[in-house]
C-alpha cells in the first residue's frame, strides 16, 4: 500500500474547492425544483418580431409607393429597386432591433441594435439587390421566351401563362429572397452572434420567398393591369415584413439548445436565450441579460459560459451571492431544471436534449 501524503498548503488550494464545488453540482436537491410558467404571446419573439417587421415594411412602402413606377421610363431599374428594398430591409433592420431593446428592457441595446439594424439594411441591399436584378432578369427572359410560344388573349394584360407565369413567379421570389437577407442580418451582427446572424439570413430568405411568391397572383388576379401593381407590391412587401420578423422568431426558438426562463422578475415569463459564449448576467445595461429593478444584483452579477457541451454558471463575487437549487454557488454546471436565484429574480435553465 503507498502512502499518500496531502500538505496544508494542498488542501487550502482553490483548485481544490473549485473542483468539490462543480462535482456537486451533479447532486441536485430534486425537492427545488418548480414548474414553467406560459411564456404570454407579447413575449414571444415570432409574435413581437412579426408585429414590428410587418408595420415597418408598411410604413416603407405607404411612404414610397406614390413615387414608384412600375414602368421605369426614367432611370435604371436597379435604382428604383433599391429604393423601394433598400429602405425596407433598413427599416425591419430598425424595428427588430427596437423590439429586442423594449422586450428587454434594455434601451441602452434598443438604440445600438436599432442603429446597426439600419445600417446593416442599407448596406447588404447594395449587394443583394444587384444580385437580384440579374437572377429577376435571367427568369423574366426564360419567361418571356416560353411565352412567345401561347396564344395571347385579346385586352389580357398579363402575357405569362402556365410555365412562363410559373418561372415568373419563382424568379420574382427567388429574388425578393435575396434582397430581404440583409433584413434579418442587423441583429446578429449587433450582438456578435453568430447563430443570430444565421437565424436572420433563414428568416430574411425564407420570408422574402413567400413575400414575392405572392405578388405575381395577386398583381394577375385582383389588380385590372399589370402595370398597376400598387396593391399587389403592398401586399408583398407587408407579406416580406411578417414573414422576415416570424421566420427569425420562429428559427430562434427552433435553434436555441440552452436558455433561461424567468419565474420570477419584472419580465416573467420570458426566455432568455444563450446565444454566444461568455454571457452576463447582471443590472448593467450592457450585460447580455439585463437583470433591472432589484437592487439585490451587482451590475455584473454573474457569467454564463460554455464548458464543453455544458453551461458553466460563475458568480462574480457578487455582494449578494448566486443560488441553483437554494445552494449558494461559486461555480456551477448547469443541467435541465435547475432554478437559477439572482437576487430577487429566480431563473429556471432548459436546455434541448442532445442526442
Amino acid at each position: 500500500m503507498v502512502d499518500i501524503k496531502i500538505s496544508a498548503d494542498e488542501l487550502n488550494d482553490p483548485a481544490i474547492d473549485e473542483i468539490i464545488n462543480l462535482e456537486k453540482s451533479l447532486q441536485r436537491n430534486e425537492g427545488q425544483f418548480v414548474d414553467d410558467i406560459p411564456t404570454p404571446l407579447y413575449l414571444n419573439p415570432v409574435f413581437y418580431y412579426a408585429v414590428a417587421s410587418f408595420l415597418g415594411a408598411f410604413l416603407v412602402w405607404a411612404i414610397s409607393e406614390p413615387f414608384y413606377s412600375d414602368q421605369d421610363d426614367h432611370g435604371i431599374a436597379f435604382i428604383s429597386d433599391y429604393l423601394l428594398f433598400g429602405p425596407v430591409a433598413g427599416m425591419i433592420g430598425l424595428a427588430i432591433g427596437l423590439t429586442y431593446g423594449i422586450t428587454n428592457r434594455n434601451y441602452r441595446k434598443m438604440y445600438y441594435c436599432s442603429v446597426v439594424g439600419v445600417g446593416v439594411g442599407l448596406g447588404a441591399s447594395l449587394l443583394t439587390t444587384f444580385l437580384a436584378e440579374f437572377l429577376f432578369g435571367v427568369t423574366s427572359a426564360m419567361a418571356a421566351y416560353l411565352a412567345h410560344d401561347t396564344v395571347p388573349v385579346p385586352g389580357d394584360d398579363f402575357p405569362f401563362k402556365g410555365v412562363a407565369f410559373f418561372i415568373l413567379m419563382c424568379g420574382r421570389g427567388m429574388a425578393w429572397s435575396l434582397v430581404s437577407v440583409g433584413a434579418g442580418l442587423g441583429l446578429g451582427i449587433a450582438l456578435k452572434s453568430k447563430k443570430l446572424i444565421l437565424n436572420g439570413i433563414a428568416g430574411g430568405m425564407v420570408g422574402g420567398l413567400l413575400g414575392g411568391l405572392l405578388f405575381d397572383p395577386i398583381c394577375r388576379f385582383i389588380s385590372e393591369s399589370s402595370d398597376e401593381a400598387a396593391l399587389s407590391r403592398g401586399i408583398g412587401i407587408a407579406a416580406i415584413g411578417i414573414l422576415v420578423g416570424f421566420f427569425i422568431g420562429v428559427f430562434e426558438n427552433v435553434s436555441k439548445d440552452s436558455w433561461f426562463l424567468m419565474l420570477k422578475g419584472p419580465l416573467t415569463g420570458k426566455q432568455f436565450v444563450l446565444y454566444k459564449s461568455p454571457m452576463d448576467i447582471g443590472s448593467a445595461p450592457k450585460c447580455d441579460i439585463y437583470l433591472f429593478k432589484d437592487p439585490l444584483i451587482d451590475p455584473k452579477h454573474v457569467q454564463v459560459l460554455k464548458s464543453g457541451s455544458k453551461y458553466l454558471i460563475h458568480d462574480q463575487d457578487s455582494e449578494h451571492g448566486t443560488f441553483v437549487n437554494g445552494n449558494k454557488i461559486n461555480k456551477y454546471i448547469l443541467q435541465e431544471g435547475d432554478v437559477v436565484t439572482i437576487g430577487e429574480t429566480v431563473l429556471k435553465y432548459h436546455e434541448r436534449e442532445r442526442r
